[in-house]
């Protein structure tokens, strides 16, 4: 089993009240089942389910189906969808 840091952006930080979150992991896991993990522990997990929240993982942008291996990543992010111009 190994420990993920998780970590949470802007306005979803701010709706979450927390800034970041460590989950156990052990073998591959997708973005979804994370998401399923942190519900139970965080105290208003709402935001998180909400459409258009983004994640990463090692900064690289992901979709709920795409797979942690826990051995190799340090870092998985969730953020409000991101707009520029």
């Amino acid at each position: 089993m190994s420990q993920v840091k998780v970590v949470f952006f802007a306005s979803l930080k701010e709706s979450l009240g927390v800034s970041e979150a460590f989950i156990e992991l052990d073998g591959l896991t997708s973005i979804e089942e994370i998401k399923q993990k942190l519900n139970a522990s965080l105290v208003n997990p709402d935001p998180l389910f909400e459409e258009g929240i983004q994640c990463s993982i090692d900064y690289v942008f992901a979709r709920d189906s795409s797979k942690v291996d826990p051995d190799t990543v340090k870092e998985i992010a969730f953020f409000p969808p991101v707009t520029g111009g």
